[in-house]
C-alpha cells in the first residue's frame, strides 16, 4: 500500500478520533484546560530560518516564573500539505525555533532529547517513493534550527518498525520499541511490541522484553517502567524493572481506573508513576469510523483519558486531573517542580500532584512527545 493512501488514512482516522471520541461538552465535575489568548502554534519555512522569522507566542504563563526550553512534534498545514515538524518553544521568550520540518509524505512518530540536549533521536517515516514504504526507524540529529536526520542503525528487514525511543540520563544506552508484523497470525489483533536497548554510540541492538512497549527510565536510570501488551486481547499492564530488563515485577493497581493504561514517567522524588487512562465511567465506544476500519483502541492515547499516579510498590489508584482529553505524554521540568503534557488542545503545565493547570500553546496538531530540556 503506498504510503501517501497510509498516511492520509492514518490523518483521518486521528481527526476522526479527535472529532468523535474528545468530551467538548466536560461532564460535571471534569475540569477543562484553561484557554489562551495565543494562536495555535505558528509554522516556520524551513527555509527561512533568521532569528527574526522565528515566530513568538505571548507568555501568558510569564507568573509561574517557568525556564527552560520544550521540544516537541507537531504538524502544520501550509499550502494545502500537512506535514510534521519538530519544534522548540523557549518558555521565556515564547519563541518558537523550528528544528527539522518533514515533507506530507513523512511522519514523526516519537521524540527523544540526549541528557545534555546537544541532540535528539525519533522515530520517523522519511518520505517514500513512489510504489514503496519506506518503513519506521530511528534517526539521530543535533539539535538545531535547519537539523538533517541521520540513521542510528539500519533495520534488519524491510518489515521491522521501530516506534519509541528513550534516552538514558546517563546517555550511554538508548532503549526503544520494535515490531514486525510479517507472519502475524490473522486472529492476533496488535503486533509482538519488544523493548530493546543499544549502547551509545556504536553498540548494537539488545532485546530485552516480550509484548512490551511504552519505556521510560527514573531520572537515575536504574529503573524501567513500561506497559505489557496481551497481542490478542489488547489487556495491557504496567510493569517496573532494572534498567536491564532484570526483576520485572507487575504493579498491582487498587482501584484502577481501566484497562487501558499507556504513557508512565516516573514522578520526580521517584516515588511513584504517573499514567495515562480513561475514567472507567468514561469507557471508550467505537465511533462510526472505528468500526467501519475495525480499529480496536489498545492504549488510552486516543480515548479521552486523564493523568493518575500508583506508588512504585503498587496500590492505591490516585487520580491527578479531570481533564478527559486525549494525547497525553509528560516531561518533568529540570527543576522538579513541573510537569509539562502534550493533550488534545495543545501543551499544559500542572504541579507534580495535577494541580494548577495551565495551558501554554494551542495547537491540537501537536503529536507524539514531548521533552522539557534546560
Amino acid at each position: 500500500m503506498k504510503r501517501n493512501f497510509v498516511w492520509s488514512l492514518s490523518v483521518l482516522v486521528a481527526f476522526a478520533l479527535f472529532g468523535c471520541t474528545m468530551d467538548v461538552s466536560q461532564p460535571s465535575g471534569v475540569t477543562p484546560l484553561p484557554e489562551v489568548s495565543s494562536p495555535a502554534s505558528p509554522s516556520l519555512n524551513a527555509n527561512d530560518t533568521t532569528p527574526s522569522s522565528r515566530p513568538t507566542i505571548p507568555v501568558t504563563w510569564a507568573d509561574l516564573n517557568l525556564s527552560g526550553k520544550l521540544v516537541y512534534s507537531t504538524i502544520t498545514a501550509e499550502g494545502g500539505n500537512s506535514a510534521p515538524q519538530i519544534q522548540m518553544l523557549d518558555l521565556v521568550t515564547g519563541e518558537i525555533t523550528t528544528i527539522f520540518a518533514s515533507t506530507d509524505n513523512a511522519w514523526i512518530y516519537y521524540v527523544a532529547v540526549s541528557p545534555d540536549a546537544t541532540k535528539l533521536v525519533m522515530s520517523y517515516a522519511p518520505p517514500s517513493t513512489p510504489g514503496s514504504d519506506s518503513g519506521t526507524s530511528l534517526f539521530i540529529l543535533p539539535l538545531e534550527e535547519g537539523a538533517t536526520p541521520e540513521i542510528l542503525f539500519t533495520p534488519s528487514t524491510p518489515d521491522d518498525r521501530y516506534i519509541q525511543v528513550e534516552w538514558a540520563e546517563a546517555e550511554s544506552y538508548l532503549y526503544f520499541v520494535h515490531y514486525n508484523h510479517v507472519n502475524q497470525p490473522a486472529d492476533q489483533l496488535y503486533p509482538d511490541y519488544q523493548i530493546s536497548r543499544i549502547a551509545y554510540p556504536g553498540g548494537g541492538p539488545e532485546q530485552m522484553l516480550e509484548r512490551a512497549f511504552w519505556p521510560r527510565l527514573s531520572a537515575d536510570s536504574s529503573k524501567l517502567v513500561y506497559v505489557t501488551l496481551d497481542p490478542y486481547s489488547g489487556f495491557n499492564k504496567l510493569f517496573l524493572a532494572n534498567a536491564d530488563g532484570s526483576n520485572a515485577q507487575e504493579l498491582l493497581l487498587s482501584g484502577a481506573p481501566a484497562e487501558i493504561i499507556d504513557a508512565p514517567i516516573f514522578s520526580p522524588d521517584g516515588a511513584s508513576i504517573l499514567f495515562s487512562a480513561p475514567a472507567p465511567a468514561r469507557a471508550y465506544q467505537p465511533n462510526w469510523l472505528d468500526q467501519l476500519l475495525g480499529v480496536r483502541i489498545a492504549k488510552a492515547h486516543n480515548v479521552p483519558s486523564d493523568w493518575w499516579s500508583v506508588p512504585i510498590s503498587g496500590g492505591a489508584v490516585t487520580r491527578l486531573t479531570q481533564i478527559q482529553t486525549i494525547k497525553l505524554f509528560a516531561s518533568v521540568s529540570p527543576d522538579q517542580q513541573y510537569i509539562a503534557s502534550l493533550s488534545g488542545e495543545g501543551i499544559f503545565v500542572m504541579n507534580v500532584d495535577g494541580s494548577n493547570l495551565r495551558q501554554l500553546l494551542f495547537d491540537p496538531g501537536v503529536m507524539g512527545t514531548l521533552r522539557w530540556i534546560q
